[in-house]
């Protein structure tokens, strides 16, 4: 008798269902897949653009009534308008009666409830109490009695042609049960972001060590683009969290990559931020009241900007314009090169291995048919993404080999100081306030010493301290300050 039952179990019911609690055994809690097609020339619902698409249902039970027993009533479906959820979708329910145990179908009048959806955002307009007359007949396959070999096919149409012509339907759907297996897809999704994490992770351990070792000047880098950096990967650690929530069969794999951002971001890219950020104020360190009050400061503009993104990519990640507006994230660096004004950095792997791995997430799903999100597939956005950031890199290296301004208009500039002063050697100068020898004896020239000198240049700042010009341009390189009295000084373009 054991082998009989399992045998059972293996190849399904070897029984046609006797009654509707057999068939609800058989159906219930499973996912089905199929095509709807219009049988009018009207859109469906006077929404639906197309005349075929995807749809997906399933059976459910009344669970009010406590003497139901699990037994199905309710038909809930899913149109796609035609195969991506991000597009239009009509999400309906009505209600199950007048079951035939003969040819096993269901065929009376009911009433349907639905509502559209648009850009995954459902009420785009909901329609209730819509009649309408409904068969749905179950075949299987092969006289074999279980969910695999479950052919189901639903047509629905208007009751009452003077309702509402939002309730106008007339639709056939063919379905199978939903076989599709998505575990490849989360692994080669999970197994992408988990190496895009390393590689960040890689890199912005060695842009902060070659900050502390001054390696590289943090004043040269933007505050903005690193603050823009952390929230994109704070904001991919919670992607990854809530996939990993609503999908629980596959957790193990969704949390991997959110950890591993959620370490990134509160480790690596919070020390990097915080360097950056205390090179520019490092008057404050010995006053520890403004200290607590400037990081007070940034931290609550940081974290409203947290907020700020994670409510704009909520409400717009879906349309391409925006998506377009994140992908600037080196506009920041380019902004801060040009007011800045003199010898910027290229650092390769600042922003090939920082900045740029962000935009790997956008090509997946507007390049990948299979994606994950539902989203269409676009070339002409995964080309347009990516000439902006070809374009702002190319940016970023004419700044370092020709100068941070040399692509802008002279006609867009504003006046330039000039440091630049000539000196007489006969007449008594200052020393210079950095390396506290005279004017007239630049430590750092490598010409020979002349027997007469008569002239000589200098610099001199707005606030009228002289300097070596070799001392003023290394010391402009570190900080854009007055070594004598910590006033601003203008950019030195050369």
């Amino acid at each position: 008798m054991l082998c009989i039952f399992l045998f059972q179990l293996v190849i399904g019911l070897s029984e046609r269902p006797k009654n509707i609690s057999d068939l609800s055994n058989l159906l219930y809690g499973f996912e089905y897949k199929g095509l709807w097609t219009s049988q009018k020339k009207e859109q469906q619902f006077q929404y639906l653009t197309v005349e075929q698409g995807d749809a997906y249902m399933i059976f459910l039970p009344n669970n009010t009534q406590q003497d139901n027993n699990g037994v199905i009533d309710r038909f809930e479906f899913q149109l796609l308008n035609p195969k991506y959820q991000e597009l239009r979708q009509v999400i309906g329910i009505f209600k199950l009666t007048n079951y035939s145990d003969s040819d096993i179908s269901f065929e009376n009048i009911s009433t349907l409830n639905y509502t559209t959806a648009y850009k995954f955002r459902r009420n785009y307009y909901s329609k209730e109490n819509c009649e309408i007359a409904y068969t749905v007949n179950i075949e299987f396959q092969e006289e074999k009695y279980d969910k695999e070999h479950a052919k189901i096919q639903v047509h629905m149409k208007t009751h009452n042609n003077s309702m509402d012509a939002r309730c106008d339907v007339d639709i056939l759907m063919d379905l199978m049960l939903d076989t599709t297996n998505n575990l490849l897809v989360i692994i080669m999704y999970c197994a992408m972001s988990v190496m895009i994490c390393f590689t960040q992770f890689l890199c912005v351990t060695k842009l902060c060590k070659a900050l502390l070792e001054n390696e590289e000047d943090p004043n040269k880098i933007s505050l903005f683009a690193v603050g823009y950096l952390t929230i994109q990967d704070s904001y991919i650690c919670l992607q990854n969290l809530y996939e990993a929530l609503i999908n629980y069969q596959y957790f193990q794999y969704f949390i991997l990559p959110a950890f591993f951002y959620f370490l990134l971001a509160t480790t690596c890219d919070m020390k990097l931020i915080w360097i950056v950020w205390r090179s520019r104020h490092l008057e404050d360190l010995f006053d520890q009241q403004r200290m607590r009050r400037a990081i007070t400061y940034f931290f609550a503009q940081f974290y409203f900007s947290l907020i700020l993104y994670f409510i704009l990519m909520y409400f717009f990640f879906t349309y391409n314009w925006f998506i377009c507006l994140t992908g600037l994230c080196l506009l920041p660096q380019i902004i801060h090169n040009i007011r800045l004004g003199n010898n910027p950095r290229f650092i390769s792997y600042f922003v090939f291995g920082i900045l740029v791995p962000s935009m790997i997430y956008q090509i997946y799903n507007r390049g990948c048919p299979s994606n994950l999100r539902g989203l269409e597939p676009s070339l002409a956005f995964c080309m347009i993404y990516l000439s902006e950031y070809l374009l702002q890199i190319i940016i970023l290296y004419i700044q370092f080999k020709l100068g941070p301004r040399s692509f802008i208009p002279k006609c867009f500039l504003p006046k330039q100081y000039n440091y630049y002063r000539t000196l007489n050697i006969q007449e008594d100068h200052e020393e210079c306030a950095i390396c506290l020898t005279s004017l007239m004896e630049d430590p750092f020239d490598t010409q020979a010493p002349t027997q007469k000198l008569v002239i000589k240049q200098a610099m001199q700042t707005p606030c009228n301290h002289w300097f070596h010009p070799s001392c003023l341009r290394s010391w402009i390189d570190i900080k854009m300050q007055c070594p004598t009295c910590r006033s601003e000084l203008p950019p030195l373009l050369e």
